[in-house]
């Protein structure tokens, strides 16, 4: 079967520094991933590489197969690749619903969505806007205004608004960063228990038991190359990574 997404020596560098060296990864169809490693080892230039924030240096990306190394951002978007998005693409002013209803109108090419006429005007968009929140866990809050939302809520609707673009593969950048253990619980179980059993998960983050939580399968990076992967309870218990990650470097 063709990986849904692959890397081969995929190499960034900056000048004479290399954030990312000769990495080469492979990610089945409706697994799990983590990426761990300290800081500066690379973890979000991969990131960045992968959706085509940044041109690579070197090496090739692939997805379903078809080389996508050219590609930016929106090609990439359009061809099934999701990341979460940051907190400055959601509207503050607007509503939960209003909020997904541009993301799921900007998926379909649906053109002059006007958010404050009546939402009756296209109910295909307020449905498929509604089933997202649902997903994840914000089926409750729909009329509530983006600006009055706690924390950990707004991260659920970055990754709803990432979900209304239909992602094959989603990739999350540290989705339980700044978030207090009651609100972590919340993203990993919505994270566990509410994705496609179809979507290609790979996360990002500082905390190994949010990542022992959600994956099945570790990458750890460090100085910008791939260190180690296994399992989590192989990265857990790995000398290497013991000797790395858990001995005084700092988390990130």
């Amino acid at each position: 079967m063709t990986p849904v997404l692959q890397t081969e020596g995929l190499t960034l560098r900056y000048g004479r520094f290399t954030a990312v060296n000769d990495v080469s990864l492979t990610l089945e169809q409706g697994r799990r991933y983590g990426v761990l490693g300290p800081n500066g080892a690379g973890k979000t230039s991969l990131l960045n590489l992968l959706t085509g924030t940044v041109r690579a240096s070197a090496g090739r990306v692939r997805l379903d197969g078809k080389d996508i190394t050219a590609q930016g951002p929106e090609q990439r978007r359009h061809a099934g690749l999701g990341r979460s998005f940051q907190k400055t693409s959601i509207f503050s002013e607007l509503s939960v619903l209003d909020n997904l209803r541009l993301a799921v109108q900007s998926d379909d090419g649906v053109a002059l969505f006007n958010p404050w006429t009546a939402r009756a005007r296209n109910r295909r968009l307020t449905e498929r806007a509604a089933a997202f929140a649902e997903q994840v866990g914000l089926d409750g809050r729909l009329d509530t205004p983006a600006s009055a939302m706690s924390y950990g809520e707004l991260r659920q609707l970055e990754i709803g608004l990432a979900l209304a673009t239909q992602p094959r593969v989603l990739l999350l950048d540290e989705p339980t960063a700044g978030m207090s253990e009651e609100e972590t619980h919340a993203i990993v179980d919505m994270l566990k228990e509410r994705m496609p059993a179809s979507l290609t998960l790979l996360v990002i983050e500082h905390d190994l038991k949010v990542i022992e939580g959600l994956t099945d399968h570790v990458f750890v990076f460090e100085s910008g190359a791939l260190f180690e992967q296994g399992t989590p309870e192989q990265i857990r218990t790995s000398d290497r990574v013991q000797r790395i990650y858990f001995k005084g470097a700092a988390h990130a």
